[in-house]
């Protein structure tokens, strides 16, 4: 166990204050695998939509190995819009979830809505 309670849970967003501090910081210690990989979601929605899900899907599913590991995962609202059908329909439900926190008055079993999106990574191909 890891002793957290709660882990939450967020993909990088290339429209976030922070993104460019990242892509500098990487460009300067010389990540250039980094660099590139930031780059791409910085040019590319889909290439960003993809990255973004897949890692939604990988954290929900790495968390599962770990006895009463909570990960509380947040899509971004742009990834939602760029998204339909069931796919979005269970990113709105990871936005809504309550946070299973013990002081929070809800319940803190593991929450439906933060699960994995697909068994593996190929089940999402088919959801985008």
């Amino acid at each position: 166990m890891l002793g957290e309670v709660v882990v939450f849970h967020e993909p990088i967003n290339p429209r976030a204050q922070n993104f460019q501090q990242c892509l500098n910081v990487a460009k300067q210690v010389g990540y250039d695998d980094v660099v590139e990989e930031l780059q791409q979601m910085q040019d590319s929605h889909q290439y960003w939509v993809e990255y973004a899900l897949n890692q939604l899907n990988t954290v929900q599913q790495v968390a599962t190995r770990f006895d009463g590991l909570e990960v509380h995962s947040w899509p971004d609202d742009e990834l939602v819009r760029l998204t339909s059908g069931q796919l979005r329909s269970k990113l709105k439900a990871m936005q809504q979830a309550v946070s299973p926190e013990s002081f929070s008055t809800h319940d803190t079993d593991a929450s439906p809505e933060q699960s994995e999106l697909a068994r593996d990574s190929e089940s999402i191909e088919h959801l985008i």
